[in-house]
């Protein structure tokens, strides 16, 4: 790994270029060499895929005057790519990136786009959680028929430590109409077992409107697993 300095011309870079990647992180821009992805795929990975490609071309077919709008939306909702928060996403990476979880969900495409408010996630009343249980209560009933919400689960990690995407185990996404969610059954799918007693269980939740493509900033969330009261 290299680290990069700029010029006064060239002031960021980011990417892939022939056998390098260019990313920022901690250490400041730094260069290294592009890593190969996997020879093999797992079917979640093929359904993405697929998904994708029939993203590509559903962006391909839409309108330019459609396209522009999806362009534009980004500097009213200020989204911007993962490791430039000065940069807009495009119209396309918007697109794309909205429209798939619409699909992991269910449901159709959004063609026609709204302007509304960043979704809000629901207020806890409590999080319990022991070997066999993993409850968020809420403070009263969910019903918002317009969002929808994405859980992630990470290795576990010291209670002194952030959540970690690279970490990441598990993404669901779910509907919530009720006044609790269970989420024990996600952590035996990511894991294969039981959490044991003093594991510490780093989760996020992130609230994605229906009716437009905003969605909120991941919340993140620790527990530590207890005995059975």
């Amino acid at each position: 790994m290299a680290r990069v300095k700029f010029s006064p011309i060239v002031t960021n870079i980011s990417g892939s270029v022939g056998g390098v990647t260019f990313q920022r992180n901690k250490f400041g821009h730094t260069m290294r060499q592009k890593p190969l992805p996997p020879k093999s795929a797992t079917s979640a990975q093929l359904y993405i895929r697929t998904l994708i490609a029939s993203l590509q071309a559903s962006w391909a077919g839409l309108t330019d005057a459609a396209r522009l709008q999806w362009t534009r939306y980004p500097d009213f909702s200020g989204q911007t790519i993962k490791h430039d928060k000065n940069v807009h996403l495009s119209g396309q990476g918007l697109y794309i990136k909205y429209q798939l979880l619409l699909l992991l969900m269910g449901k159709p495409l959004l063609t026609t786009l709204n302007y509304a408010p960043i979704a809000a996630i629901p207020v806890f009343s409590s999080i319990q959680a022991n070997v066999a249980s993993i409850l968020l209560r809420y403070a009263s009933a969910w019903s918002d028929a317009d969002v929808f919400f994405i859980f992630k689960i990470s290795s576990p990690r010291s209670p002194t430590k952030r959540f970690s995407s690279r970490g990441l185990r598990w993404m669901y996404i779910e509907d919530i109409n009720s006044a609790m969610f269970q989420i024990f059954a996600y952590y035996e799918a990511a894991f294969g077992a039981s959490p044991a007693v003093g594991t510490t269980v780093h989760f996020t939740i992130q609230a994605v409107s229906l009716i437009a493509p905003v969605m909120s900033t991941p919340v993140p969330y620790t527990v530590v697993i207890t005995a059975i009261p």
